[in-house]
């Protein structure tokens, strides 16, 4: 079972919850050895990080025309209530420094009702989103569109 901390209750700082999911994740080599591939992957100059929560979002920026364009992983340790709302508000986030377009990939179906409830939670907002599944069925791509400026009471 993985770690849970709810964020309403004690909130962690970003090298914790890295950590955390780091220790939680069989990722085929040490957590020390991807914990220093973190460390060096948040170094790079375009990359964004941001905290919501007990979720550390990584994102990616495009360059040129593609500037506006993000793909990015979330690091989430937090309820599964709150993710969801981590989500939501992360999105806001990316819209207000002048990102149109997100994406982020789902490994295997663990996250799938994740991602479904926060297209919900978005009906209304003008954001678009739409979840692919991989070709070999291994998960998902999730994309956003967000709107240049927010619907009018809208979440985002």
């Amino acid at each position: 079972m993985p770690d849970v901390v709810d964020s309403k209750q004690e909130p962690l700082p970003a090298p914790t919850i890295l950590t955390m999911v780091v220790k939680q994740l069989d990722l085929g080599d040490t957590p020390e050895a991807t914990l220093l591939g973190l460390a060096k992957e948040i170094s790079m100059p375009n990359v964004d990080q941001t905290q919501v929560g007990n979720t550390v979002f990584l994102g990616h920026r495009g360059k040129g025309a593609n500037k506006n364009k993000m793909f990015g992983r979330a690091f989430n340790v937090d309820t599964a209530r709150n993710y969801i709302d981590n989500y939501v508000k992360y999105l806001k986030v990316l819209q207000q420094k002048g990102v149109t377009h997100y994406s982020v990939d789902i490994d295997g179906e663990a996250l799938v009702p994740m991602a479904k409830a926060v297209g919900k939670k978005l009906r209304g907002t003008g954001v678009q989103a739409r979840m692919f599944p991989f070709e070999d069925s291994s998960g998902y791509r999730v994309f956003f569109k967000l709107p240049e400026t927010p619907k009018r009471g809208s979440v985002l």
